[in-house]
């Protein structure tokens, strides 16, 4: 199979980047937990039948929706507790659906989130998004409504469902207490309660409420406005539009997927000519008042750390004041507070510290102090098989990939070994027909598996270029056309279309040192 060109890639390149710069959405498709927020707080909205049609036909057979294993399960009980909520309805607000249908589904979803929760012993319910506030605030309400249930829910469905084995109610209390008041919570503001209507501490921008639908109709309240121009109603009416009904997991990560892209394809060989237009619109001083996802979002370390990086990819490096106020000793936290620390985030800390420390500043040791700690405390938390995993990504590769790029990097002597192991993990992992993938083949696993072969192998060894050569074949097959399935970890299983895209691109265009 040809390998393509440079001429070929860079049109590809070039008609990527425009893509990103037209649509700040970051083309993702729709999302279960979205829609089905959005159907029970505000069926005024137009397409409120088309959300429910979407909830509908895209439950799976056995009764759940979204991801494989346990990630079906906060999807699955947004939509139980949005068709639930229908059925309590009665006039214009009734169900635009036949409400045996409605009912049918529902029931099934019940019996679904029952079979995942009686597990979650033995496979423990994976981490998304404060999933730890989520699930308690939708098993509340659900249950809530099985104890005075609409007609068509039968008997035997009506049993409350538990929370999964471990969890409790507690931090959810607490962010209804008071926490919310937090930036970050306004992402998922829809789980905090009717204190959250038109609260003063979240200030829409364009309209939206922590880049969310969910949030947004939350914020607005349990009513429809009065005002149909309203900011955040414009922006719910346009969202929904979009997709024909439905919304997306997030509403917008144009300053992380532009950075993002912005560094892949950098490193990868790609012109900095092509790139330097993603630069353009990304917030300004980023290093002293870092950067959030998109405008909306709460500011946070990782993407502040992304935008840094790809600054510096264009030679227009910026002192990293910002990262500091993360430094939590062994490692950098995420967010302030943070629930849970990231491999990812501290992967891309390194490689922000570490190239702003490429450039020689006066006070260089102190960011190379830095750089050791967190390859350190990464290194210390490398699976025994070569592996990390990540609370942003379902997929083992992703963190791999992100946490062996950035040691080899900037931490080569000390790590070594650790990228080694990596390395000999990959290989191992790879697939007869040359892809890679947690639940099977995917084009976006096996580009991160390709990047990690290429950019760290030594010169003449000849397993890694033949396992390179072997997944390139395999984005030549299917890389540049086939749709991508869900690994992004938000509230639930997302694909960042443009990003995957880059990650592919960014593939081959390395493969070409092979030539």
């Amino acid at each position: 199979m040809n390998q393509p060109t440079a001429q070929d890639l860079h049109p590809l390149i070039t008609e990527l980047v425009h893509d990103v710069r037209r649509d700040p959405t970051g083309a993702l498709g729709p999302s279960v937990y979205e829609t089905a927020r959005l159907t029970a707080l505000a069926p005024w909205l137009p397409g409120h039948a088309e959300r429910l049609a979407f909830l509908l036909d895209g439950q799976n057979p056995d009764g759940s929706w979204g991801g494989p294993d346990g990630y079906a399960l906060v999807p699955t009980l947004s939509a139980i507790q949005a068709l639930l909520s229908l059925l309590d309805r009665e006039g214009p607000e009734a169900p635009p659906a036949p409400r045996d249908a409605v009912a049918s589904a529902a029931t099934r979803g019940l019996t679904a989130a029952a079979a995942i929760l009686a597990k979650s012993e033995q496979q423990a319910v994976p981490s998304t998004v404060v999933h730890f506030m989520i699930i308690p605030a939708l098993v509340e309400d659900i249950n809530a409504r099985l104890a005075a249930p609409p007609p068509g829910i039968p008997g035997t469905a009506l049993r409350p469902l538990p929370l999964p084995h471990g969890m409790t109610d507690a931090v959810l209390r607490q962010l209804r207490t008071d926490a919310w008041r937090n930036p970050l919570a306004g992402h998922y503001l829809e789980i905090v309660g009717p204190v959250a209507v038109n609260a003063a501490e979240m200030r829409p921008v364009d309209g939206a409420v922590g880049c969310s639908a969910a949030a947004t109709a939350a914020w607005l309240g349990p009513d429809e406005p009065a005002d149909p121009d309203h900011p955040s109603v414009r922006f719910l009416t346009a969202t929904q539009a979009r997709l024909g009904g439905p919304v997306p997991a997030m509403t917008s990560l144009t300053y992380y997927e532009r950075a993002w892209i912005l560094g892949n394809l950098a490193t990868a060989g790609a012109p900095v000519d092509l790139l330097a237009p993603l630069a353009e619109g990304l917030p300004p001083e980023v290093g002293r008042s870092g950067a959030p996802t998109a405008p909306g979002f709460a500011y946070e370390a990782e993407t502040s750390a992304i935008v840094l990086t790809a600054l510096a990819r264009l030679n227009a490096p910026e002192e990293p004041h910002y990262l500091w106020q993360y430094d939590a000793g062994s490692h950098f936290m995420s967010t302030l507070p943070e629930h849970q620390p990231s491999n990812t985030t501290n992967a891309h800390v390194l490689e922000a510290l570490g190239g702003y420390a490429d450039h020689r500043p006066a006070d260089a040791a102190r960011y190379r102090e830095a750089v050791t700690r967190i390859a350190r405390w990464l290194g210390e938390r490398q699976q025994p098989d070569g592996s990390w995993s990540d609370k942003w990504h379902a997929s083992p590769l992703f963190a791999t990939a992100r946490c062996v790029l950035a040691l080899h990097r900037h931490a080569g002597a000390q790590s070594a070994a650790t990228v080694r192991r990596a390395v000999s993990w990959v290989l191992r992992n790879q697939h007869d027909d040359g892809s890679w993938g947690h639940w099977g083949g995917t084009a976006e696993e096996t580009a991160y598996a390709v990047r990690i072969l290429l950019d760290t192998r030594a010169e003449g060894d000849q397993e890694v270029v033949a396992a390179a050569l072997r997944g390139r074949d395999h984005l030549l097959r299917h890389g540049l056309g086939d749709r991508h399935p869900p690994l992004w970890i938000g509230k639930e299983l997302y694909t960042p279309a443009h990003i995957v895209r880059a990650a592919v691109l960014g593939a081959l265009l390395a493969a070409q040192r092979l030539d």
